[in-house]
């Protein structure tokens, strides 16, 4: 006997279930309130600085996703609308290759992290520059 995971279906749902545990906490919210209409202060640094982080807009745009607006989503954050999709694709990966009994390192290498943490903060600075305007968050409810 080998010490590799046996192949089984059931072993796909904790990967499913983070996806679908993240859904429903999405809708939950949607259900909740509109951020488009209610002004929740979660960003400390853009309350502190006037900075526009890269997460800045994140709730409008999974709100705007899931009332069907995708143009929206783009307009109150590009890079969580974007992100969304490789992140569902990340988790639909990891559930086959479980099922299958492979087994899937889920920590990125270095240079992958490097990456994406460049990617973060070009998109934060760009996003901040006047002549990248549409990369900004939509505006906030009486800001």
């Amino acid at each position: 006997m080998t010490g590799a995971p046996a192949r089984s279906p059931r072993r796909a749902l904790l990967p499913l279930a983070i996806g679908v545990s993240g859904l429903a906490v999405a809708v939950g919210v949607q259900l909740v309130f509109d951020p488009f209409t209610t002004h929740i202060p979660l960003c400390a640094l853009n309350h502190f600085t006037g900075i526009e982080c890269p997460g800045c807009g994140a709730i409008r745009a999974v709100h705007a996703l899931l009332a069907g607006d995708p143009l929206l989503a783009l307009r109150s954050n590009a890079l969580v609308t974007l992100a969304i999709p490789l992140v569902a694709v990340g988790l639909l990966t990891w559930a086959v290759r479980r099922a299958r009994g492979l087994t899937t390192n889920l920590m990125p290498s270095r240079t992958v992290l490097l990456v994406l943490v460049g990617i973060a903060v070009l998109y934060m600075l760009l996003r901040n520059l006047p002549m990248f305007w549409f990369l900004a968050p939509i505006s906030y409810v009486g800001g």
